[in-house]
């Protein structure tokens, strides 16, 4: 997220803003949306500008490192302006951030913080809790200890997202491993009760680390 993007000219066209997911079995990545400068996004949200937010998906990726490269230009790009940018069976992140976690029995686990996508695609939940205990965890009153939930324990979205698990099946990780290298992370996950093994090579988190 917020990641500066580089069309094919050269230019930069903005940042990552958002992501699309589909979900069947999986949980997995789909789209990217492209923002603008945060003047662009307030006249966007007042309707003084139309909301015309390039999307694109990984296959127009040329590389990753401090930005994102795009192999093409951003006016070839499909925009959020076109009434079918977004296919029925893809959720916006933005939308999944507002939903509760609910395991399965019926316990809340906490709400999305942050998307960890593995090499194929597929994508692994980080769960918090409430923005009073995040905030605790911000400033050192609190462990900063998040649920770790695979893309592939999910069993429902709609109002809400619904777990195969229970809370106490769930790994979880601390902010301080998250901020290593991906086989701190794995050594982590090892250790707990999880359904499969996520500790994959992380290609993007959500919020920047």
């Amino acid at each position: 997220m917020k990641l500066d993007v580089v069309d094919a000219d050269g230019k930069e066209v903005g940042h990552v803003g958002d992501f699309t997911f589909a979900f069947k079995d999986k949980l997995e990545l789909r789209q990217f949306v492209l923002e603008g400068s945060a003047w662009e996004e307030f006249l966007e949200s007042i309707k003084v500008k139309p909301d015309r937010d390039p999307v694109f998906d990984a296959s127009t990726i040329k590389k990753i490192d401090k930005k994102l490269y795009l192999s093409t230009n951003t006016d070839e790009l499909k925009t959020t302006c076109e009434n079918d940018w977004i296919p029925e069976d893809e959720y916006r992140l933005s939308e999944l951030e507002k939903m509760d976690i609910i395991d399965r029995a019926g316990i809340k686990v906490g709400r999305i913080i942050d998307v960890h996508f593995d090499v194929d695609g597929s994508a692994s939940l980080i769960v918090g809790g409430g923005f009073f205990e995040e905030a605790l965890e911000a400033i050192g009153l609190k462990e900063d200890v998040d649920f770790v939930v695979p893309g592939d324990v999910l069993t429902c979205l709609g109002d809400k997202v619904q777990l195969a698990v229970t809370k106490d099946e769930l790994g979880t990780t601390m902010e301080k491993a998250l901020k290593e290298k991906a086989p701190d992370i794995e050594r982590v996950k090892s250790n707990k009760a999880v359904t499969r093994d996520i500790g994959k090579v992380r290609l993007f988190t959500h919020r920047p680390i």
